[in-house]
């Protein structure tokens, strides 16, 4: 009762801070794929039902399995048969996996994993009215079994268009859907134990019955995308996992007057709800970003070393550019290249000015070069280049040659 209390008041809390703290969006991001290292860890797990059968005839439904709330971090307390107080844990599921991420077109994100896990899960069970069994003043009527298992996992996992700038970056919700390969490694139960004081007490027998078993499970959550070019991230979730099959199966018998009045069995397959919390760490780009993508290509296709030679910061998407030939007219033939493409080819250059209009990308440098398709009379090719920005003109002058070419770059 007092772990729910708690969880109540610090999911609140944990909202209230992620809904306050901001930083800045990736939405320009769209098209990149990265491999990552993905870390995870169950924190804060419940067990779930196991199937249970009663005898009839067991008095009182003697024995009644109920769910019983443990950490993944924190270590637990059970009390043994002689009325000692016994530590347990850690207690819980640990995840490493190989993560493929990309960042659609449409502004949502596809994510596969493979990888491997550990797990430690208790199940725990109390023994009703009359049965409730005290050692040295210390209640004794909880039994607790805990299972450790560990296998290979795989998963997809797709989410939400972005929510915006929330929390710890720009949040998007997902869904992930997976399944697991379990291999039992042990228990911490006896094979058999009596718990008997006065005549009155009860019997547990635990047997492995399975060794190899599968899992499902899905987990939904929010995603928050950090503001890097590497897609790093922080996700939280709730995960439900669900056994196809059983690992241990137990059977409790009550005695009264020492002699067994009823038995019940209960079996144990690991399932279990829990709050997920995990890291995606980026460790390789497979595909730059749309925009990245778009921006590579900023030269036209001529084998030439490039030199920018001027930066410039513009407040407008559109820019008027004037071409004309710095000194005498002597046959210059230029090619004029901005951002990729070419706007102007085998123009020759006069002292009379060529009107340009550029149209500027957003969120990357625009790139204009001018190319020499020959070099005139008096040796280098020489370009005038005039414009205004913010208020103020600007006259810049490209020198080019078979060899080389300078160029100027926009960034709004």
């Amino acid at each position: 009762m007092k772990k729910s209390i708690l969880l109540k008041k610090i999911f609140p809390l944990l909202s209230f801070f992620l809904s306050h703290f901001s930083l800045a969006q990736i939405s320009n991001k769209e098209g990149i794929s990265t491999i990552s290292i993905h870390p995870s860890a169950t924190l804060f797990t419940f067990g779930l039902p196991q199937n249970t059968s009663i005898t009839n005839g067991f008095q009182q439904s003697a024995f009644s399995y109920n769910l019983f709330p443990f950490t993944a971090l924190p270590i637990n307390t059970s009390v043994n048969r002689d009325g000692k107080t016994e530590l347990y844990g850690l207690i819980g599921s640990f995840d490493l996996g190989i993560t493929y991420s990309k960042l659609l077109r449409n502004n949502r994100i596809f994510k596969t994993e493979i990888g491997a896990y550990y797990t430690s899960s208790p199940n725990s069970y109390a023994i009703k009215d009359q049965y409730h069994y005290f050692i040295n003043g210390k209640e004794s009527s909880i039994w607790q079994n805990t299972l450790e298992y560990s296998g290979f996992s795989g998963s997809v996992t797709y989410t939400s268009k972005s929510r915006g700038r929330r929390g710890l970056g720009e949040v998007r919700n997902y869904l992930e859907v997976g399944a697991r390969t379990m291999n039992f490694l042990s228990q911490s139960a006896k094979e058999s134990e009596d718990w008997i004081a006065n005549g009155q007490g009860f019997r547990i027998e635990s047997k492995v019955v399975n060794r190899t078993n599968n899992m499902i499970f899905f987990e939904i959550g929010k995603t928050y995308w950090r503001p890097t070019n590497d897609m790093r991230s922080l996700n939280m979730g709730i995960r439900v996992g669900i056994p196809l099959s059983h690992f241990v199966d137990n059977t409790y018998s009550g005695i009264i007057n020492n002699q067994v009045v009823a038995s019940t069995s209960a079996l144990e397959n690991g399932a279990y709800i829990g709050f997920q919390i995990s890291y995606n760490l980026p460790i390789k780009t497979i595909t730059k970003s749309y925009l990245e993508r778009k921006a590579e290509k900023i030269y036209c296709e001529m084998e030439r070393k490039v030199k920018i030679k001027h930066h410039f910061k513009v407040n407008k998407d559109e820019l008027n550019i004037e071409l004309f030939d710095h000194e005498n007219e002597d046959g210059d033939i230029v090619s004029v290249c901005f951002n990729g493409q070419y706007i102007l080819e085998k123009h020759l250059l006069t002292r009379k000015p060529k009107l340009l209009n550029l149209k500027l990308r957003a969120n990357q440098k625009n790139i204009l070069t001018v190319f020499a398709n020959n070099t005139g009379k008096e040796g280098a090719n020489t370009t005038a280049i005039r414009f205004s920005i913010n208020g103020k003109k600007e006259e810049i002058i490209l020198y080019a040659d078979k060899k080389e070419s300078e160029g100027i770059s926009f960034e709004l």
